[in-house]
């Protein structure tokens, strides 16, 4: 019962967090962000974790240095979520060739081509993110944006719906 709790307090913050992060309020966003990065389901608290970094910058009125890994990462997920795909998509690219076994990042760039209509590719990186951590079939499974994909992509239904990575 109170890890249901938890996580119902975890969703209403995002949610918060989400609406105010689209109206540029970052300060009041990264607050509800850092306070969602604290609940039990992971995939929500590794996404409220690289957003209170974004409200950070923000907030600081840093300029994007982009040099590492999860910088590229944070960035390409900035970009995915403004749906400026081209764009993300190069900074998740070069998050992975930096991080090869980045399952996190391969899970993040099926998505981002799965949702630019590049479904072999979002396909073979889910299919990595799986081999890496079987638990992102789990995490796909319950992710509003890979289920209307999943709609609409049949390999990507099925990847979803196997048992193995093949």
């Amino acid at each position: 019962m109170q890890t249901r709790m938890a996580l119902q307090n975890q969703m209403k913050q995002w949610e918060e967090a989400v609406g105010l992060f689209s109206q540029k309020k970052f300060s009041a966003s990264h607050a509800r962000f850092v306070e969602a990065s604290t609940g039990p389901a992971a995939h929500i608290a590794d996404k409220a974790r690289s957003y209170a970094q974004i409200c950070a910058r923000k907030m600081n009125g840093q300029d994007v240095d982009l040099r590492t890994s999860d910088d590229h990462f944070n960035y390409g997920v900035e970009r995915l979520n403004a749906r400026d795909m081209d764009v993300a998509r190069k900074h998740l690219d070069r998050a992975l060739a930096m991080e090869p076994n980045g399952e996190h990042i391969l899970f993040t760039l099926a998505l981002c081509c799965g949702l630019a209509g590049d479904s072999a590719a979002a396909c073979e990186n889910l299919k990595r993110a799986i081999a890496l951590e079987p638990r992102n079939r789990i995490l796909a499974r319950q992710d509003p944006e890979f289920l209307a994909l999943a709609q609409q992509l049949p390999a990507l239904r099925a990847l979803l719906a196997s048992e193995s990575a093949e």
